[in-house]
């Protein structure tokens, strides 16, 4: 047990409000580790530098070594096709995790690229298995981020109409990117239009006419890259199918 005069006592809440939002929390934060138990299961986690926009934290083809948890910043997974055009698989914001797409069959089949400037941990795929042979609970976490992710990918996939995919995107994206309290619905886009078409799948000339016409029905106002969801209720009704 930690005294309450014990001085590690501010080491471990320092590493706590840290880590609080992240979704790997639960993988380095075991319940009921004493301070020293935290002490080498924080040593297994490392930190990256901060990660400019533009530069490429893995690539296709990269031997996969890690999962990473963004602890700041935005990054945008995509591949080219054979014309060389960006195929847009997703956007990892503040608390997510990514990596995955390698553990089978050893290699990223995308890119990830920094679109603001980020950093985040990184945990050794090897360690994974020591960790989890030490804490009970690490594996089936590692599992439940992994299922995270894809529900995430089938849910946008769900949408028929282009209109019905492009709310889903803008209230899933809004609720990624609100700060931990904050109920407002308006919030600055991290990735270009452009992205944003690619990812629901219509052309970027379909995006800006489609969000002039939510904007024109009062459920959102866009200003560039700023939107605020006027009507967040209705606009989750057009994402279900039902408005």
């Amino acid at each position: 047990m930690i005294g309450l005069a014990d001085p590690g006592l501010s080491v471990l809440g320092a590493f706590r409000q840290a880590c609080r939002f992240c979704s790997l929390n639960e993988l380095c934060w075991p319940i009921g580790l004493n301070l020293a138990e935290l002490r080498r299961l924080q040593s297994i986690v490392r930190h990256t530098t901060s990660l400019s926009p533009g530069s490429h934290l893995f690539r296709v083809g990269d031997r996969s070594t890690a999962i990473y948890a963004l602890r700041s910043g935005c990054i945008k997974c995509y591949s080219l096709d054979a014309g060389g055009h960006e195929l847009v698989y997703g956007f990892h914001v503040r608390g997510e995790f990514l990596g995955f797409d390698a553990v089978y069959p050893d290699r990223h089949r995308c890119n990830a690229i920094v679109l603001e400037t980020c950093s985040a941990c990184v945990v050794p795929y090897f360690d994974i298995d020591r960790i989890g042979r030490e804490f009970p609970g690490v594996h089936s976490h590692v599992l439940q981020l992994m299922s995270r992710g894809f529900s995430r990918h089938l849910t946008q996939c769900e949408g028929i109409g282009a209109t019905q995919r492009i709310a889903a995107f803008l209230l899933d994206i809004c609720s990624r990117l609100q700060q931990p309290g904050n109920i407002e619905y308006e919030f600055k886009l991290p990735m270009s239009r452009e992205d944003i078409a690619s990812y629901v799948a219509v052309s970027p000339e379909t995006l800006s006419r489609l969000l002039a016409k939510l904007s024109k029905k009062k459920l959102i106002c866009v200003d560039r890259r700023r939107i605020r969801l006027v009507d967040p209720q209705r606009l989750d009704l057009i994402a279900q199918g039902v408005g």
